[in-house]
């Protein structure tokens, strides 16, 4: 059983393996880099000091500046990496079985379904553990530059700074499973897996993220100045700041009716009662990483026992 589904899937497994295997090449090589500058620019030991955020700014400028744009790149394809692996891997895994009828062949032995199935699925989430743990541990190592700088709770580095990433990857695999069984079609199965995690990921990342707990919003009025009355630490997670409008409410979309001589003063005159700022505190990144993993873990459970009923109940 293994030979043949290793056999059954060997192209999709030798495409993902070599995209892995260029990344792991790019990581390794650009987080030299980095650690090597991070060092040799005094950045590492100016942040042990006192007040590090004021003392070290220029370096920590500089080094964003060269090295900040690989960030988004990297947290881009950490995004899409899992999809990939959902949509190439998981769809076709038992919606080739069915669309090409191979699956009589292995049902008329001695194997049952149900054993079938599980031999199945502990090969390719078993798979999916040992990528998504040795990315992340590459990864981390890969940021700890940047997250002695500023810190992991940011919605790029939150991807690959934790258990997150091996529950993303596993709910992929799941939900691309449980498509490619229910519509028993592989290129359907292919695309709606990437919609249907693209259907998931989004409300949880930009929806439910930022709310796990509740956030902690500072207000102050304009007459103290656009700046906030607090200073957020490394590593705190800036949520959103804008305006309080007449109404008390949070906005970013301000709209002033007459000139006046600064744009506190028309805001002011309009009725705008002053700033916010909402954060979230560097001490729940833990608490934020594994709320989010246990709900990725869960409607993973959910696609993999639909999966099973579905195989054990539905006629040949």
């Amino acid at each position: 059983m293994i030979w043949v589904t290793w056999r059954q899937n060997r192209t999709e497994s030798f495409f993902i393996l070599g995209l892995l295997a260029l990344g792991g090449i790019f990581l390794l090589l650009t987080g030299l880099s980095m650690t090597n500058t991070f060092q040799q620019s005094g950045l590492s030991a100016c942040l042990t000091r006192p007040n590090p955020l004021t003392n070290c700014g220029g370096l920590g400028g500089a080094f964003l500046d060269h090295y900040g744009s690989l960030v988004n790149y990297i947290g881009v394809a950490v995004l899409i990496l899992p999809v990939l692996l959902g949509a190439l891997v998981g769809a076709p895994l038992v919606a080739r079985e069915f669309e090409q009828h191979t699956h009589l062949l292995v049902w008329l032995q001695s194997i049952t379904r149900t054993r079938w199935l599980i031999m199945k699925l502990a090969l390719v989430l078993g798979m999916g553990l040992l990528v998504g743990g040795a990315l992340m541990a590459l990864l981390i190592w890969w940021y700890s530059p940047f997250a002695q700088l500023s810190g992991s709770f940011n919605q790029l580095a939150f991807d690959f700074s934790g258990p997150v990433l091996i529950a993303s990857t596993i709910l992929a695999l799941a939900l691309g499973i449980f498509v490619g069984t229910l519509t028993r079609r592989t290129v359907f199965a292919i695309f709606l897996t990437i919609a249907v995690l693209v259907a998931i990921r989004l409300p949880v990342e930009i929806g439910l993220r930022p709310n796990y707990q509740p956030q902690i919003t500072v207000t102050w009025s304009f007459a103290q100045g656009d700046k906030p009355p607090v200073t957020l630490k490394a590593g705190d997670w800036n949520v959103g700041q804008g305006f309080i409008d007449a109404q008390g409410n949070k906005t970013n979309d301000v709209h002033v009716s007459g000139p006046q001589e600064t744009l506190a003063q028309s805001l002011q005159a309009d009725g705008y009662r002053g700033y916010y700022l909402s954060y979230q505190p560097a001490d729940r990144f833990w608490t934020f990483q594994w709320i989010e993993t246990s709900i990725y873990l869960i409607i993973s459970l959910l696609a993999l026992g639909a999966t099973v009923l579905l195989v054990r109940r539905r006629m040949v």
